[in-house]
């Protein structure tokens, strides 16, 4: 049923999943066979064709798109993110322009891509594509193409006025992150002045009302699209440093126990780290028959696939948000929910954003116990007590609210317009302070004018082109002055992957040492450890460089990651008219980054190891993994900054720096 935002009700609905595999288009065929337990359907059936719910309201989302904008609220399971471009594309939609499908992650650009091609009996890259930032699979016959959402924010930098884009879809809207926010925002304007695209947001848990509220707009409601299983839900009081693992593992064995073969688990860990300790804890018990997979988004394509393959007998997956919302694995009848995740906060006094471990509001713990319900009645274990659960916020704060704005006010001055005057209309308005600092920022890697209205400046334009953080593109641009554009490019690139390997095994640990040691000789620039692995693997050439990166404890994903997205700056560079050359000096980056940091410097403080920003707002502890060798005349450029939780409370660390160049 269409309604109007006025005649329609919050949505609270969790439900139930019709079960389908999001597996590669890549040996598309008939057949079924079975491997190990892995059950391997070869040839996924239409959505259509199977009755998913959506199609039950496949025709009010197609009237809500003639009508320009809109909200479509259906559960997890209903088919909205596979079928809504399908029904467009039906409808005739992709005769008029492209169809984009905005996902907040990379790994569902890429599965969700992959099995609407496959529904659609499609080579992915043909009628349907992904773009995601250093990857691609599309071309000029592709019109229903998956991307994130910092890759919708370039293609609306490129084409403000959206020409030949129809419809524009906005996956999993509930998570409120800064670009999405922005990124509808800038939609919305080209509207306003003339732009014929349409916008869609689709969530199963979003505040409907209220979005439909704002934008002026109907909405789709599908809450009732599928029946809802009765959850149960116990609760297992435990905290991240006290027995968090070993009672997670424990509430699996029981769960198995209790429901057999008869249905698969979710467990959801807050982040990487995390998800191995709960992996080996459960392997501990050795509980018979149990298939255990990790899910997160380091993992190599082939191991991010594993989950949602149906298998005999019992699985669990461990997880971070990565499943939250979106994708389904199959056959999901019980939940283990740690209740925490690691979430970027943002101090704009000190414009620093560590990765901070933080216990979840109660809408995603509604979100994460849904996945429990939807096949059979399911059961929930929470790792908390209820007491706690009560005392959580009710809803997540929206990213715009807790990150920096830089990006943000930096496109926002490009395409001429403004906090005030001509300015956009944000759903939700981030605190004056943080617009300050942004301004602050900009004006400082002189991306803007030092005037009051601060317009965007010939540097800021460029550096808007490169489609990166505007730190990183004053690093950039200040590198091709230095002549180290390429090794820039790649610290950049570098700076979240986790290129070397650490091996659990002692034995192993001392072997990965010895190897990592020639690219671990800078003793003044963490990022330069980058570089040095880029160049030996470049060196070696593409045979044999798996085994050269089993040798060397150097992750081949991770390699190849940092080279797609450093070739897309340096491309980015050289279409701007800069000379990309080879050879750049260590001393020569560290100045390139001191050029994007020039107010991230710290000092030394009081004992080893430990360092004070310049103007005493950030006290941290240089990591352990750090190659800098301090002293206590030399002051240090804090590129990446984190927070870890400890049993005395939360430290801050820095674990990416490089000692401040000479001037």
């Amino acid at each position: 049923m269409v309604t109007s935002s006025e005649e329609s009700g919050q949505n609270s609905s969790l439900s139930v999943s019709v079960l389908l595999t999001l597996m590669s288009p890549k040996g598309r065929n008939n057949k079924h066979s079975q491997e190990g337990g892995l059950i391997m359907n070869k040839r996924v059936v239409n959505g259509k064709a199977l009755g998913l719910p959506f199609w039950k309201n496949a025709a009010d989302v197609v009237v809500l798109a003639r009508a320009g904008r809109g909200i479509v609220v259906m559960p997890t399971g209903t088919g909205k993110t596979t079928q809504t471009p399908q029904s467009l594309h039906d409808a005739g939609f992709t005769s008029e322009g492209r169809i984009y499908v905005s996902v907040p992650k990379r790994v569902l650009a890429v599965e969700l891509a992959a099995r609407v091609a496959d529904e659609m009996d499609v080579e992915l890259g043909s009628l349907v594509g992904y773009e995601i930032r250093g990857e691609r699979e599309s071309s000029r016959d592709t019109k229903i193409l998956f991307m994130t959402e910092g890759m919708l924010r370039a293609k609306i930098r490129g084409n403000p006025k959206l020409e030949g884009i129809s419809v524009i879809l906005f996956d999993e809207f509930h998570q409120r992150s800064l670009m999405s926010d922005f990124n509808i925002a800038l939609v919305e304007r080209a509207q306003d002045e003339g732009s014929k695209v349409s916008f869609l947001l689709m969530s199963a848990t979003a505040d409907a009302a209220a979005l439909a509220a704002h934008f002026n707009c109907g909405m789709v409601d599908g809450t009732g699209l599928t029946t809802v299983y009765p959850i149960t839900e116990t609760y297992r009081e435990t905290s991240w440093n006290n027995g968090l693992f070993e009672t997670a593992a424990g509430a699996v064995q029981d769960m198995v126990i209790k429901h057999g073969r008869k249905a698969n688990g979710l467990v959801f860990m807050p982040g990487k780290a995390e998800i191995a300790q709960a992996v080996d804890a459960i392997r501990k018990l050795k509980i018979e028959g149990l298939t255990i997979l990790p899910l997160h988004g380091d993992l190599d394509r082939e191991d991010r696939h594993a989950p949602f393959a149906e298998r005999e007998g019992a699985t669990v997956t461990i997880a971070t948000d990565i499943v939250e919302t979106g994708a389904t694995l199959p056959n999901i009848g019980w939940v283990v929910d740690s209740g925490l995740a690691r979430e970027v906060s943002y101090d704009p006094v000190s414009d620093t954003s560590p990765l901070r471990l933080v216990k979840v509001a109660q809408d995603r713990l509604t979100q994460r116990r849904g996945r429990a319900g939807r096949v059979r009645e399911g059961e929930c274990v929470s790792l908390f007590s209820q007491e706690d659960k009560a005392k959580r916020s009710v809803k997540t704060q929206p990213e715009i609210l807790r990150k920096p704005l830089r990006e943000v006010v930096l496109t926002i001055k490009a395409l001429g317009l403004s906090r005030v005057g001509k300015s956009l209309r944000l759903i939700d308005y981030p605190a004056k302070a943080n617009w300050k600092e942004a301004k602050r920022q900009l004006q400082m890697l002189k991306l803007v004018e030092e005037t009051a209205e601060a317009n965007i400046t010939a540097l800021g334009r460029k550096a808007v082109e490169l489609g990166c953080d505007p730190r990183d593109a004053a690093m950039l641009l200040a590198a091709a002055d230095l002549g180290c554009v390429q090794e820039a490019a790649t610290a950049i690139a570098g700076r979240d992957s986790r290129l070397l390997i650490r091996p659990k095994n002692y034995d192993e640990q001392s072997a990965a040492q010895s190897a990592q040691a020639k690219f671990r000789s800078s003793r003044t620039c963490d990022a330069w450890t980058a570089v040095q692995v880029v160049r030996a693997a470049e060196k070696r050439g593409d045979k044999g460089l798996g085994a050269w990166c089993k040798e060397n404890y150097v992750s081949y994903r991770a390699l190849q990651e940092v080279w797609m997205a450093s070739r897309q700056l340096v491309s980015s560079m050289r279409s701007l008219g800069f000379v990309v050359s080879n050879g750049g000096t260590e001393e020569q980056l560290r100045k390139a980054i001191y050029a994007g940091l020039p107010d991230r410097i710290f000092v030394y403080y009081r004992r080893p190891n430990w360092h004070e920003q310049e103007n005493g707002e950030v006290t941290a502890a240089l990591g352990r993994e750090s190659v800098i060798s301090p002293s206590t005349s030399q002051k240090l450029v804090a590129w990446e900054i984190i927070e870890i939780t400890t049993a005395r409370g939360p430290m801050k660390l820095i674990t990416n720096a490089a000692v401040m160049p000479k001037e």
